[in-house]
């Protein structure tokens, strides 16, 4: 009897210790910058937390970028890709982005030129994206979105046609979910 015991407490004491080696590790998602001499933390658990998002280009290497919808911090909504094609909209009209990076404004149904004075574009900076354990996340059994983990830094300064600057420096992320 006493063996019975012993065989199942050492049985139990294994599946416990078994059961607490599978689980994921808590991966702590980072992303931080400065900007007006202010350092900026964001721990998000979740993609888009804060309005910054990161498309890792899973299927298209040419989509890679970083989104910063920060409007309490920056006043507008930052765009900028691997490819140094940025800006910052404080304007109250859609910017859009087409080839080579040429911006234009959507107004009235209409393209027109954007207003140089309240769209600041990319004068300099580099943004380095990794990406890494991409993986296939199913619902009810089909393929429902793609997700990878995304480390990097960024420095960018961005500029209006009134020579004001934008500078946003030592900016940097880590495991940060991309669900793009």
């Amino acid at each position: 009897m006493k063996k019975l015991i012993f065989t199942l407490m050492t049985f139990a004491v294994v599946l416990l210790f078994i059961a607490c080696s599978n689980q994921d590790e808590q991966v702590i998602r980072e992303f931080n910058f400065t900007y007006n001499g202010k350092d900026y933390h964001y721990t998000p658990q979740i993609s888009g937390y804060d309005n910054i998002d990161i498309y890792s280009g899973v299927y298209n290497t040419e989509t890679r970028r970083i989104y910063l919808g920060l409007n309490d911090v920056f006043g507008g909504e930052i765009y900028f890709d691997i490819f140094n094609c940025a800006y910052l909209n404080l304007s109250s009209s859609l910017v859009i982005l087409s080839n080579e990076c040429k911006l234009s404004s959507f107004q009235n149904g209409h393209d027109m030129p954007i207003d140089s004075s309240k769209v600041f574009i990319y004068q300099s900076g580099s943004l380095n994206l990794m990406i890494a354990d991409c993986k296939t996340h199913y619902l009810l059994g089909n393929p429902w979105y793609n997700s990878c983990t995304a480390s990097g830094t960024f420095e960018l300064t961005l500029a209006n046609n009134n020579n004001e600057t934008i500078k946003i420096t030592n900016g940097n992320f880590k495991n940060f979910e991309s669900d793009r």
